[in-house]
C-alpha cells in the first residue's frame, strides 16, 4: 500500500506539472495571438488613416477641375468665353490639360494581416468583413478614378488644338464632380471603418 501510495503521488506530482506547464504554455501563446491581432489592426488603422487623407486631397485638388466644368455650363454662348479663365483651370495637377495617374490607396498592411495567421484567429467575423469591404471600396473608386483619367487623355487626343473652349466632352458631362464626390464617399467610409477598429476590444 505504501508502495502504491508513493507511486500515486509521484503520478500526481508529474500530472500537475504537466498540466501547469500546458497552461502556461496555451496562456502565453493565447497572449501572442492577442498581441499579433492588435499589432496588424493598428498598423491597418494607420494605413487607413492616410489613405483617407489621400482622398480628400484629391477630392480638395478636384475642386478645380469641378470649376472648370462649372464654368463652362454657365456660358451662354462661345462669344462669351474668357481666355484668362480658360487659362487658370488648366493649371495645377487637376487642371484641364493633365491627365497624370494618381495612387489614391495603399494596402501594404492588409497584405501582410491577409497572409499572417493572425487573421485565421479573429473570431468577430463582422469585424472582418468591414476590413475587406473598406478595401473593396477604396480599390473600386480607384479604378474608376483610373477610367475618368483615361477617358480624358482620349478626350484630348481627340480634340482641336485650336478650339476656344477645351476638354469640353469631358467636362461638360460633370465627370470631375463625379471624380470629387466618389473621393469624398471613400474617405468617409474609410474614417467609419477606422472608427469601428479604434473601438474594437481587439485594439483596445
Amino acid at each position: 500500500m505504501k508502495r502504491i501510495g508513493k507511486y500515486l503521488r509521484e503520478v500526481s506530482v508529474v500530472v500537475i506539472g504537466v498540466a501547469i506547464t500546458v497552461g502556461i504554455g496555451l496562456w502565453v501563446n493565447n497572449n501572442n495571438i492577442k498581441k499579433d491581432q492588435k499589432q496588424y489592426l493598428s498598423a491597418i488603422i494607420l494605413e487607413l488613416k492616410d489613405n483617407a487623407e489621400n482622398f480628400d486631397d484629391y477630392a480638395k485638388m478636384l475642386q478645380k477641375s469641378v470649376g472648370y466644368s462649372n464654368y463652362l455650363h454657365s456660358l451662354h454662348d462661345i462669344t462669351s468665353i474668357n481666355k484668362d479663365s480658360i487659362d487658370y483651370y488648366a493649371t495645377g495637377s487637376t487642371g484641364w490639360g493633365n491627365w497624370d495617374p494618381v495612387t489614391l490607396y495603399n494596402e501594404d498592411a492588409f497584405e501582410m494581416f491577409k497572409t499572417s495567421g493572425a487573421m485565421r484567429q479573429i473570431e468577430d467575423k463582422e469585424l472582418l468583413l468591414s476590413i475587406w469591404k473598406v478595401y473593396h471600396v477604396m480599390k473600386n473608386v480607384q479604378n474608376s478614378i483610373d477610367n475618368d483619367l483615361q477617358y480624358k487623355k482620349e478626350v484630348a487626343m481627340m480634340e482641336n488644338h485650336n478650339d476656344i473652349v477645351r476638354m469640353e466632352r469631358f467636362y461638360i458631362n460633370n465627370v470631375p464632380y463625379t471624380m470629387k464626390y466618389r473621393c469624398e464617399l471613400a474617405a468617409e467610409f474609410i474614417r467609419e471603418t477606422v472608427s469601428k477598429l479604434e473601438q474594437s476590444k481587439i485594439v483596445k
